[in-house]
């Protein structure tokens, strides 16, 4: 839960049944859009991804995924290692 920023699950237990609470993660600030946040989401937990494997994996066009990747490589969220045709996305250490 530590990271992607959410507060852990609140567990109670009464009269033989059991209630799970689950928080919301933050996000990265005002005016970014929700799918910004879940494809960093899903870089943190799935990095080294291309375009076409985030597009399939997220459900949504190649042309959403680029978009977003810009403004996540603009502030400084994201980066691209590797070679053009083998390499993928990275969440930065320095967040």
């Amino acid at each position: 839960m530590q990271e992607v920023r959410a507060k852990d699950p609140f567990f109670e237990s009464k009269s033989g049944f059991f209630k799970v609470t689950l928080f919301p993660m933050e996000t990265m600030g005002e005016g970014v859009s929700e799918g910004v946040n879940l494809l960093y989401v899903y870089i943190l937990n799935n990095p080294g991804e291309r375009v076409p494997s985030l597009s399939i994996n997220l459900g949504t066009a190649q042309k959403n995924i680029e978009r977003w990747l810009k403004e996540l490589r603009s502030k400084g969220k994201v980066e691209f290692r590797g070679a053009p045709k083998t390499g993928g996305y990275y969440c930065k250490k320095n967040l």
